[in-house]
């Protein structure tokens, strides 16, 4: 699980963070502004947050884009946008679980 730390003091002031509703809830409750904490989150966890989200939103993309890029090459519009489209769901997956 999860840590909720303030960023403003940079102290860990809660742990057992479950996801990003429930360090909103914790901070709320502790009585922290918005963007005054952040979600520290385990190694071993993004790693396994970022390959649950890699299955949910992005190896379909992946998939599509290596059929138009098996189909067409890899000049032809459609692979391009499938390649844009799988690269761009994979950055937002890294950006949702950034790691140090």
């Amino acid at each position: 699980m999860a840590l909720l730390k303030q960023v403003s003091t940079d102290k860990i002031v809660a742990s057992g963070i479950h996801n990003e509703q429930s360090a909103k809830e914790v901070a709320e409750l502790a009585g922290y502004e918005d963007g005054d904490y952040e979600v520290v989150y385990s190694e071993e966890e993004i790693t396994q947050s970022r390959l649950l989200d890699y299955k949910a939103k992005s190896d379909h993309l992946f998939i599509d884009y290596m059929a138009n890029l098996t189909e067409l090459g890899d000049t032809a519009q459609a692979t391009i946008d499938a390649k844009q489209a799988w690269l761009g769901a994979r950055a937002s997956v890294k950006a949702s679980f950034p790691k140090s």
